[in-house]
């Protein structure tokens, strides 16, 4: 674990680097860069409104060229660093000390899930369930839909600002009013108040 957070933190480094400054209302680069950028440089730093855990899950996935490509159009639905903080707490009955405790947490689950132990495929699993492929929706045509497929070729149901995910048990993601249509030059990024799980984990 601590050689995935090493090497996404060394990923996150090259990203934030090359991540261009906000510049008005001008998308500030693809979803990864917005991310970074509204994080901050993306490393932990106790603000629970911004996507810290998010981008470092995503380094550790792989997923940061898909998701940079600046020729793809995304719809990203981004669980702010609370919604992480608060599914960490919903697995383990307590409240995360951290941000970084908090992805770790999550990360020990998905690898108690995985038949080698590993964390990987299962993170991409539920990373890729909060993307929406090859379109740039605004919160009006998500709040429109009755059902969303995601890039894990599994679906969202929309019941007005909430997604209902695969998971009964657990609370279902609301859209953060005051963090929706976030542009980016390759998509738009709406913030979730919980994280999606989606119907293929074990």
């Amino acid at each position: 674990m601590r050689r995935i957070i090493a090497a996404a933190l060394a990923a996150l480094t090259a990203i934030a680097l090359a991540a261009p400054a906000f510049a008005g209302s001008q998308p500030a680069g693809t979803v990864v860069d917005v991310a970074v950028a509204a994080s901050g440089g993306g490393t932990f730093d106790g603000k629970e409104t911004d996507y810290d855990v998010l981008v470092q899950a995503v380094l550790a996935a792989g997923l940061a060229d898909a998701l940079g490509d600046p020729e793809a159009k995304w719809t990203v639905f981004a669980p702010n660093d609370r919604a992480f903080k608060r599914l960490a707490a919903d697995l383990t009955g307590a409240w995360p000390a951290s941000e970084q405790t908090a992805f770790e947490t999550i990360a020990g689950a998905l690898a108690s899930l995985d038949p080698n132990g590993d964390p990987i495929p299962l993170l991409r699993e539920v990373l890729l369930y909060h993307v929406v492929g090859g379109k740039a929706l605004k919160v009006k045509k998500v709040l429109g839909s009755r059902q969303l497929t995601m890039a894990n070729e599994d679906t969202v149901r929309v019941r007005g600002r909430t997604l209902v995910d695969r998971e009964p048990d657990l609370r279902n993601p609301r859209l953060v009013r005051s963090a929706s249509n976030i542009a980016a030059s390759n998509g738009v990024i709406h913030t979730l108040d919980r994280v999606l799980i989606p119907a293929d984990l074990p």
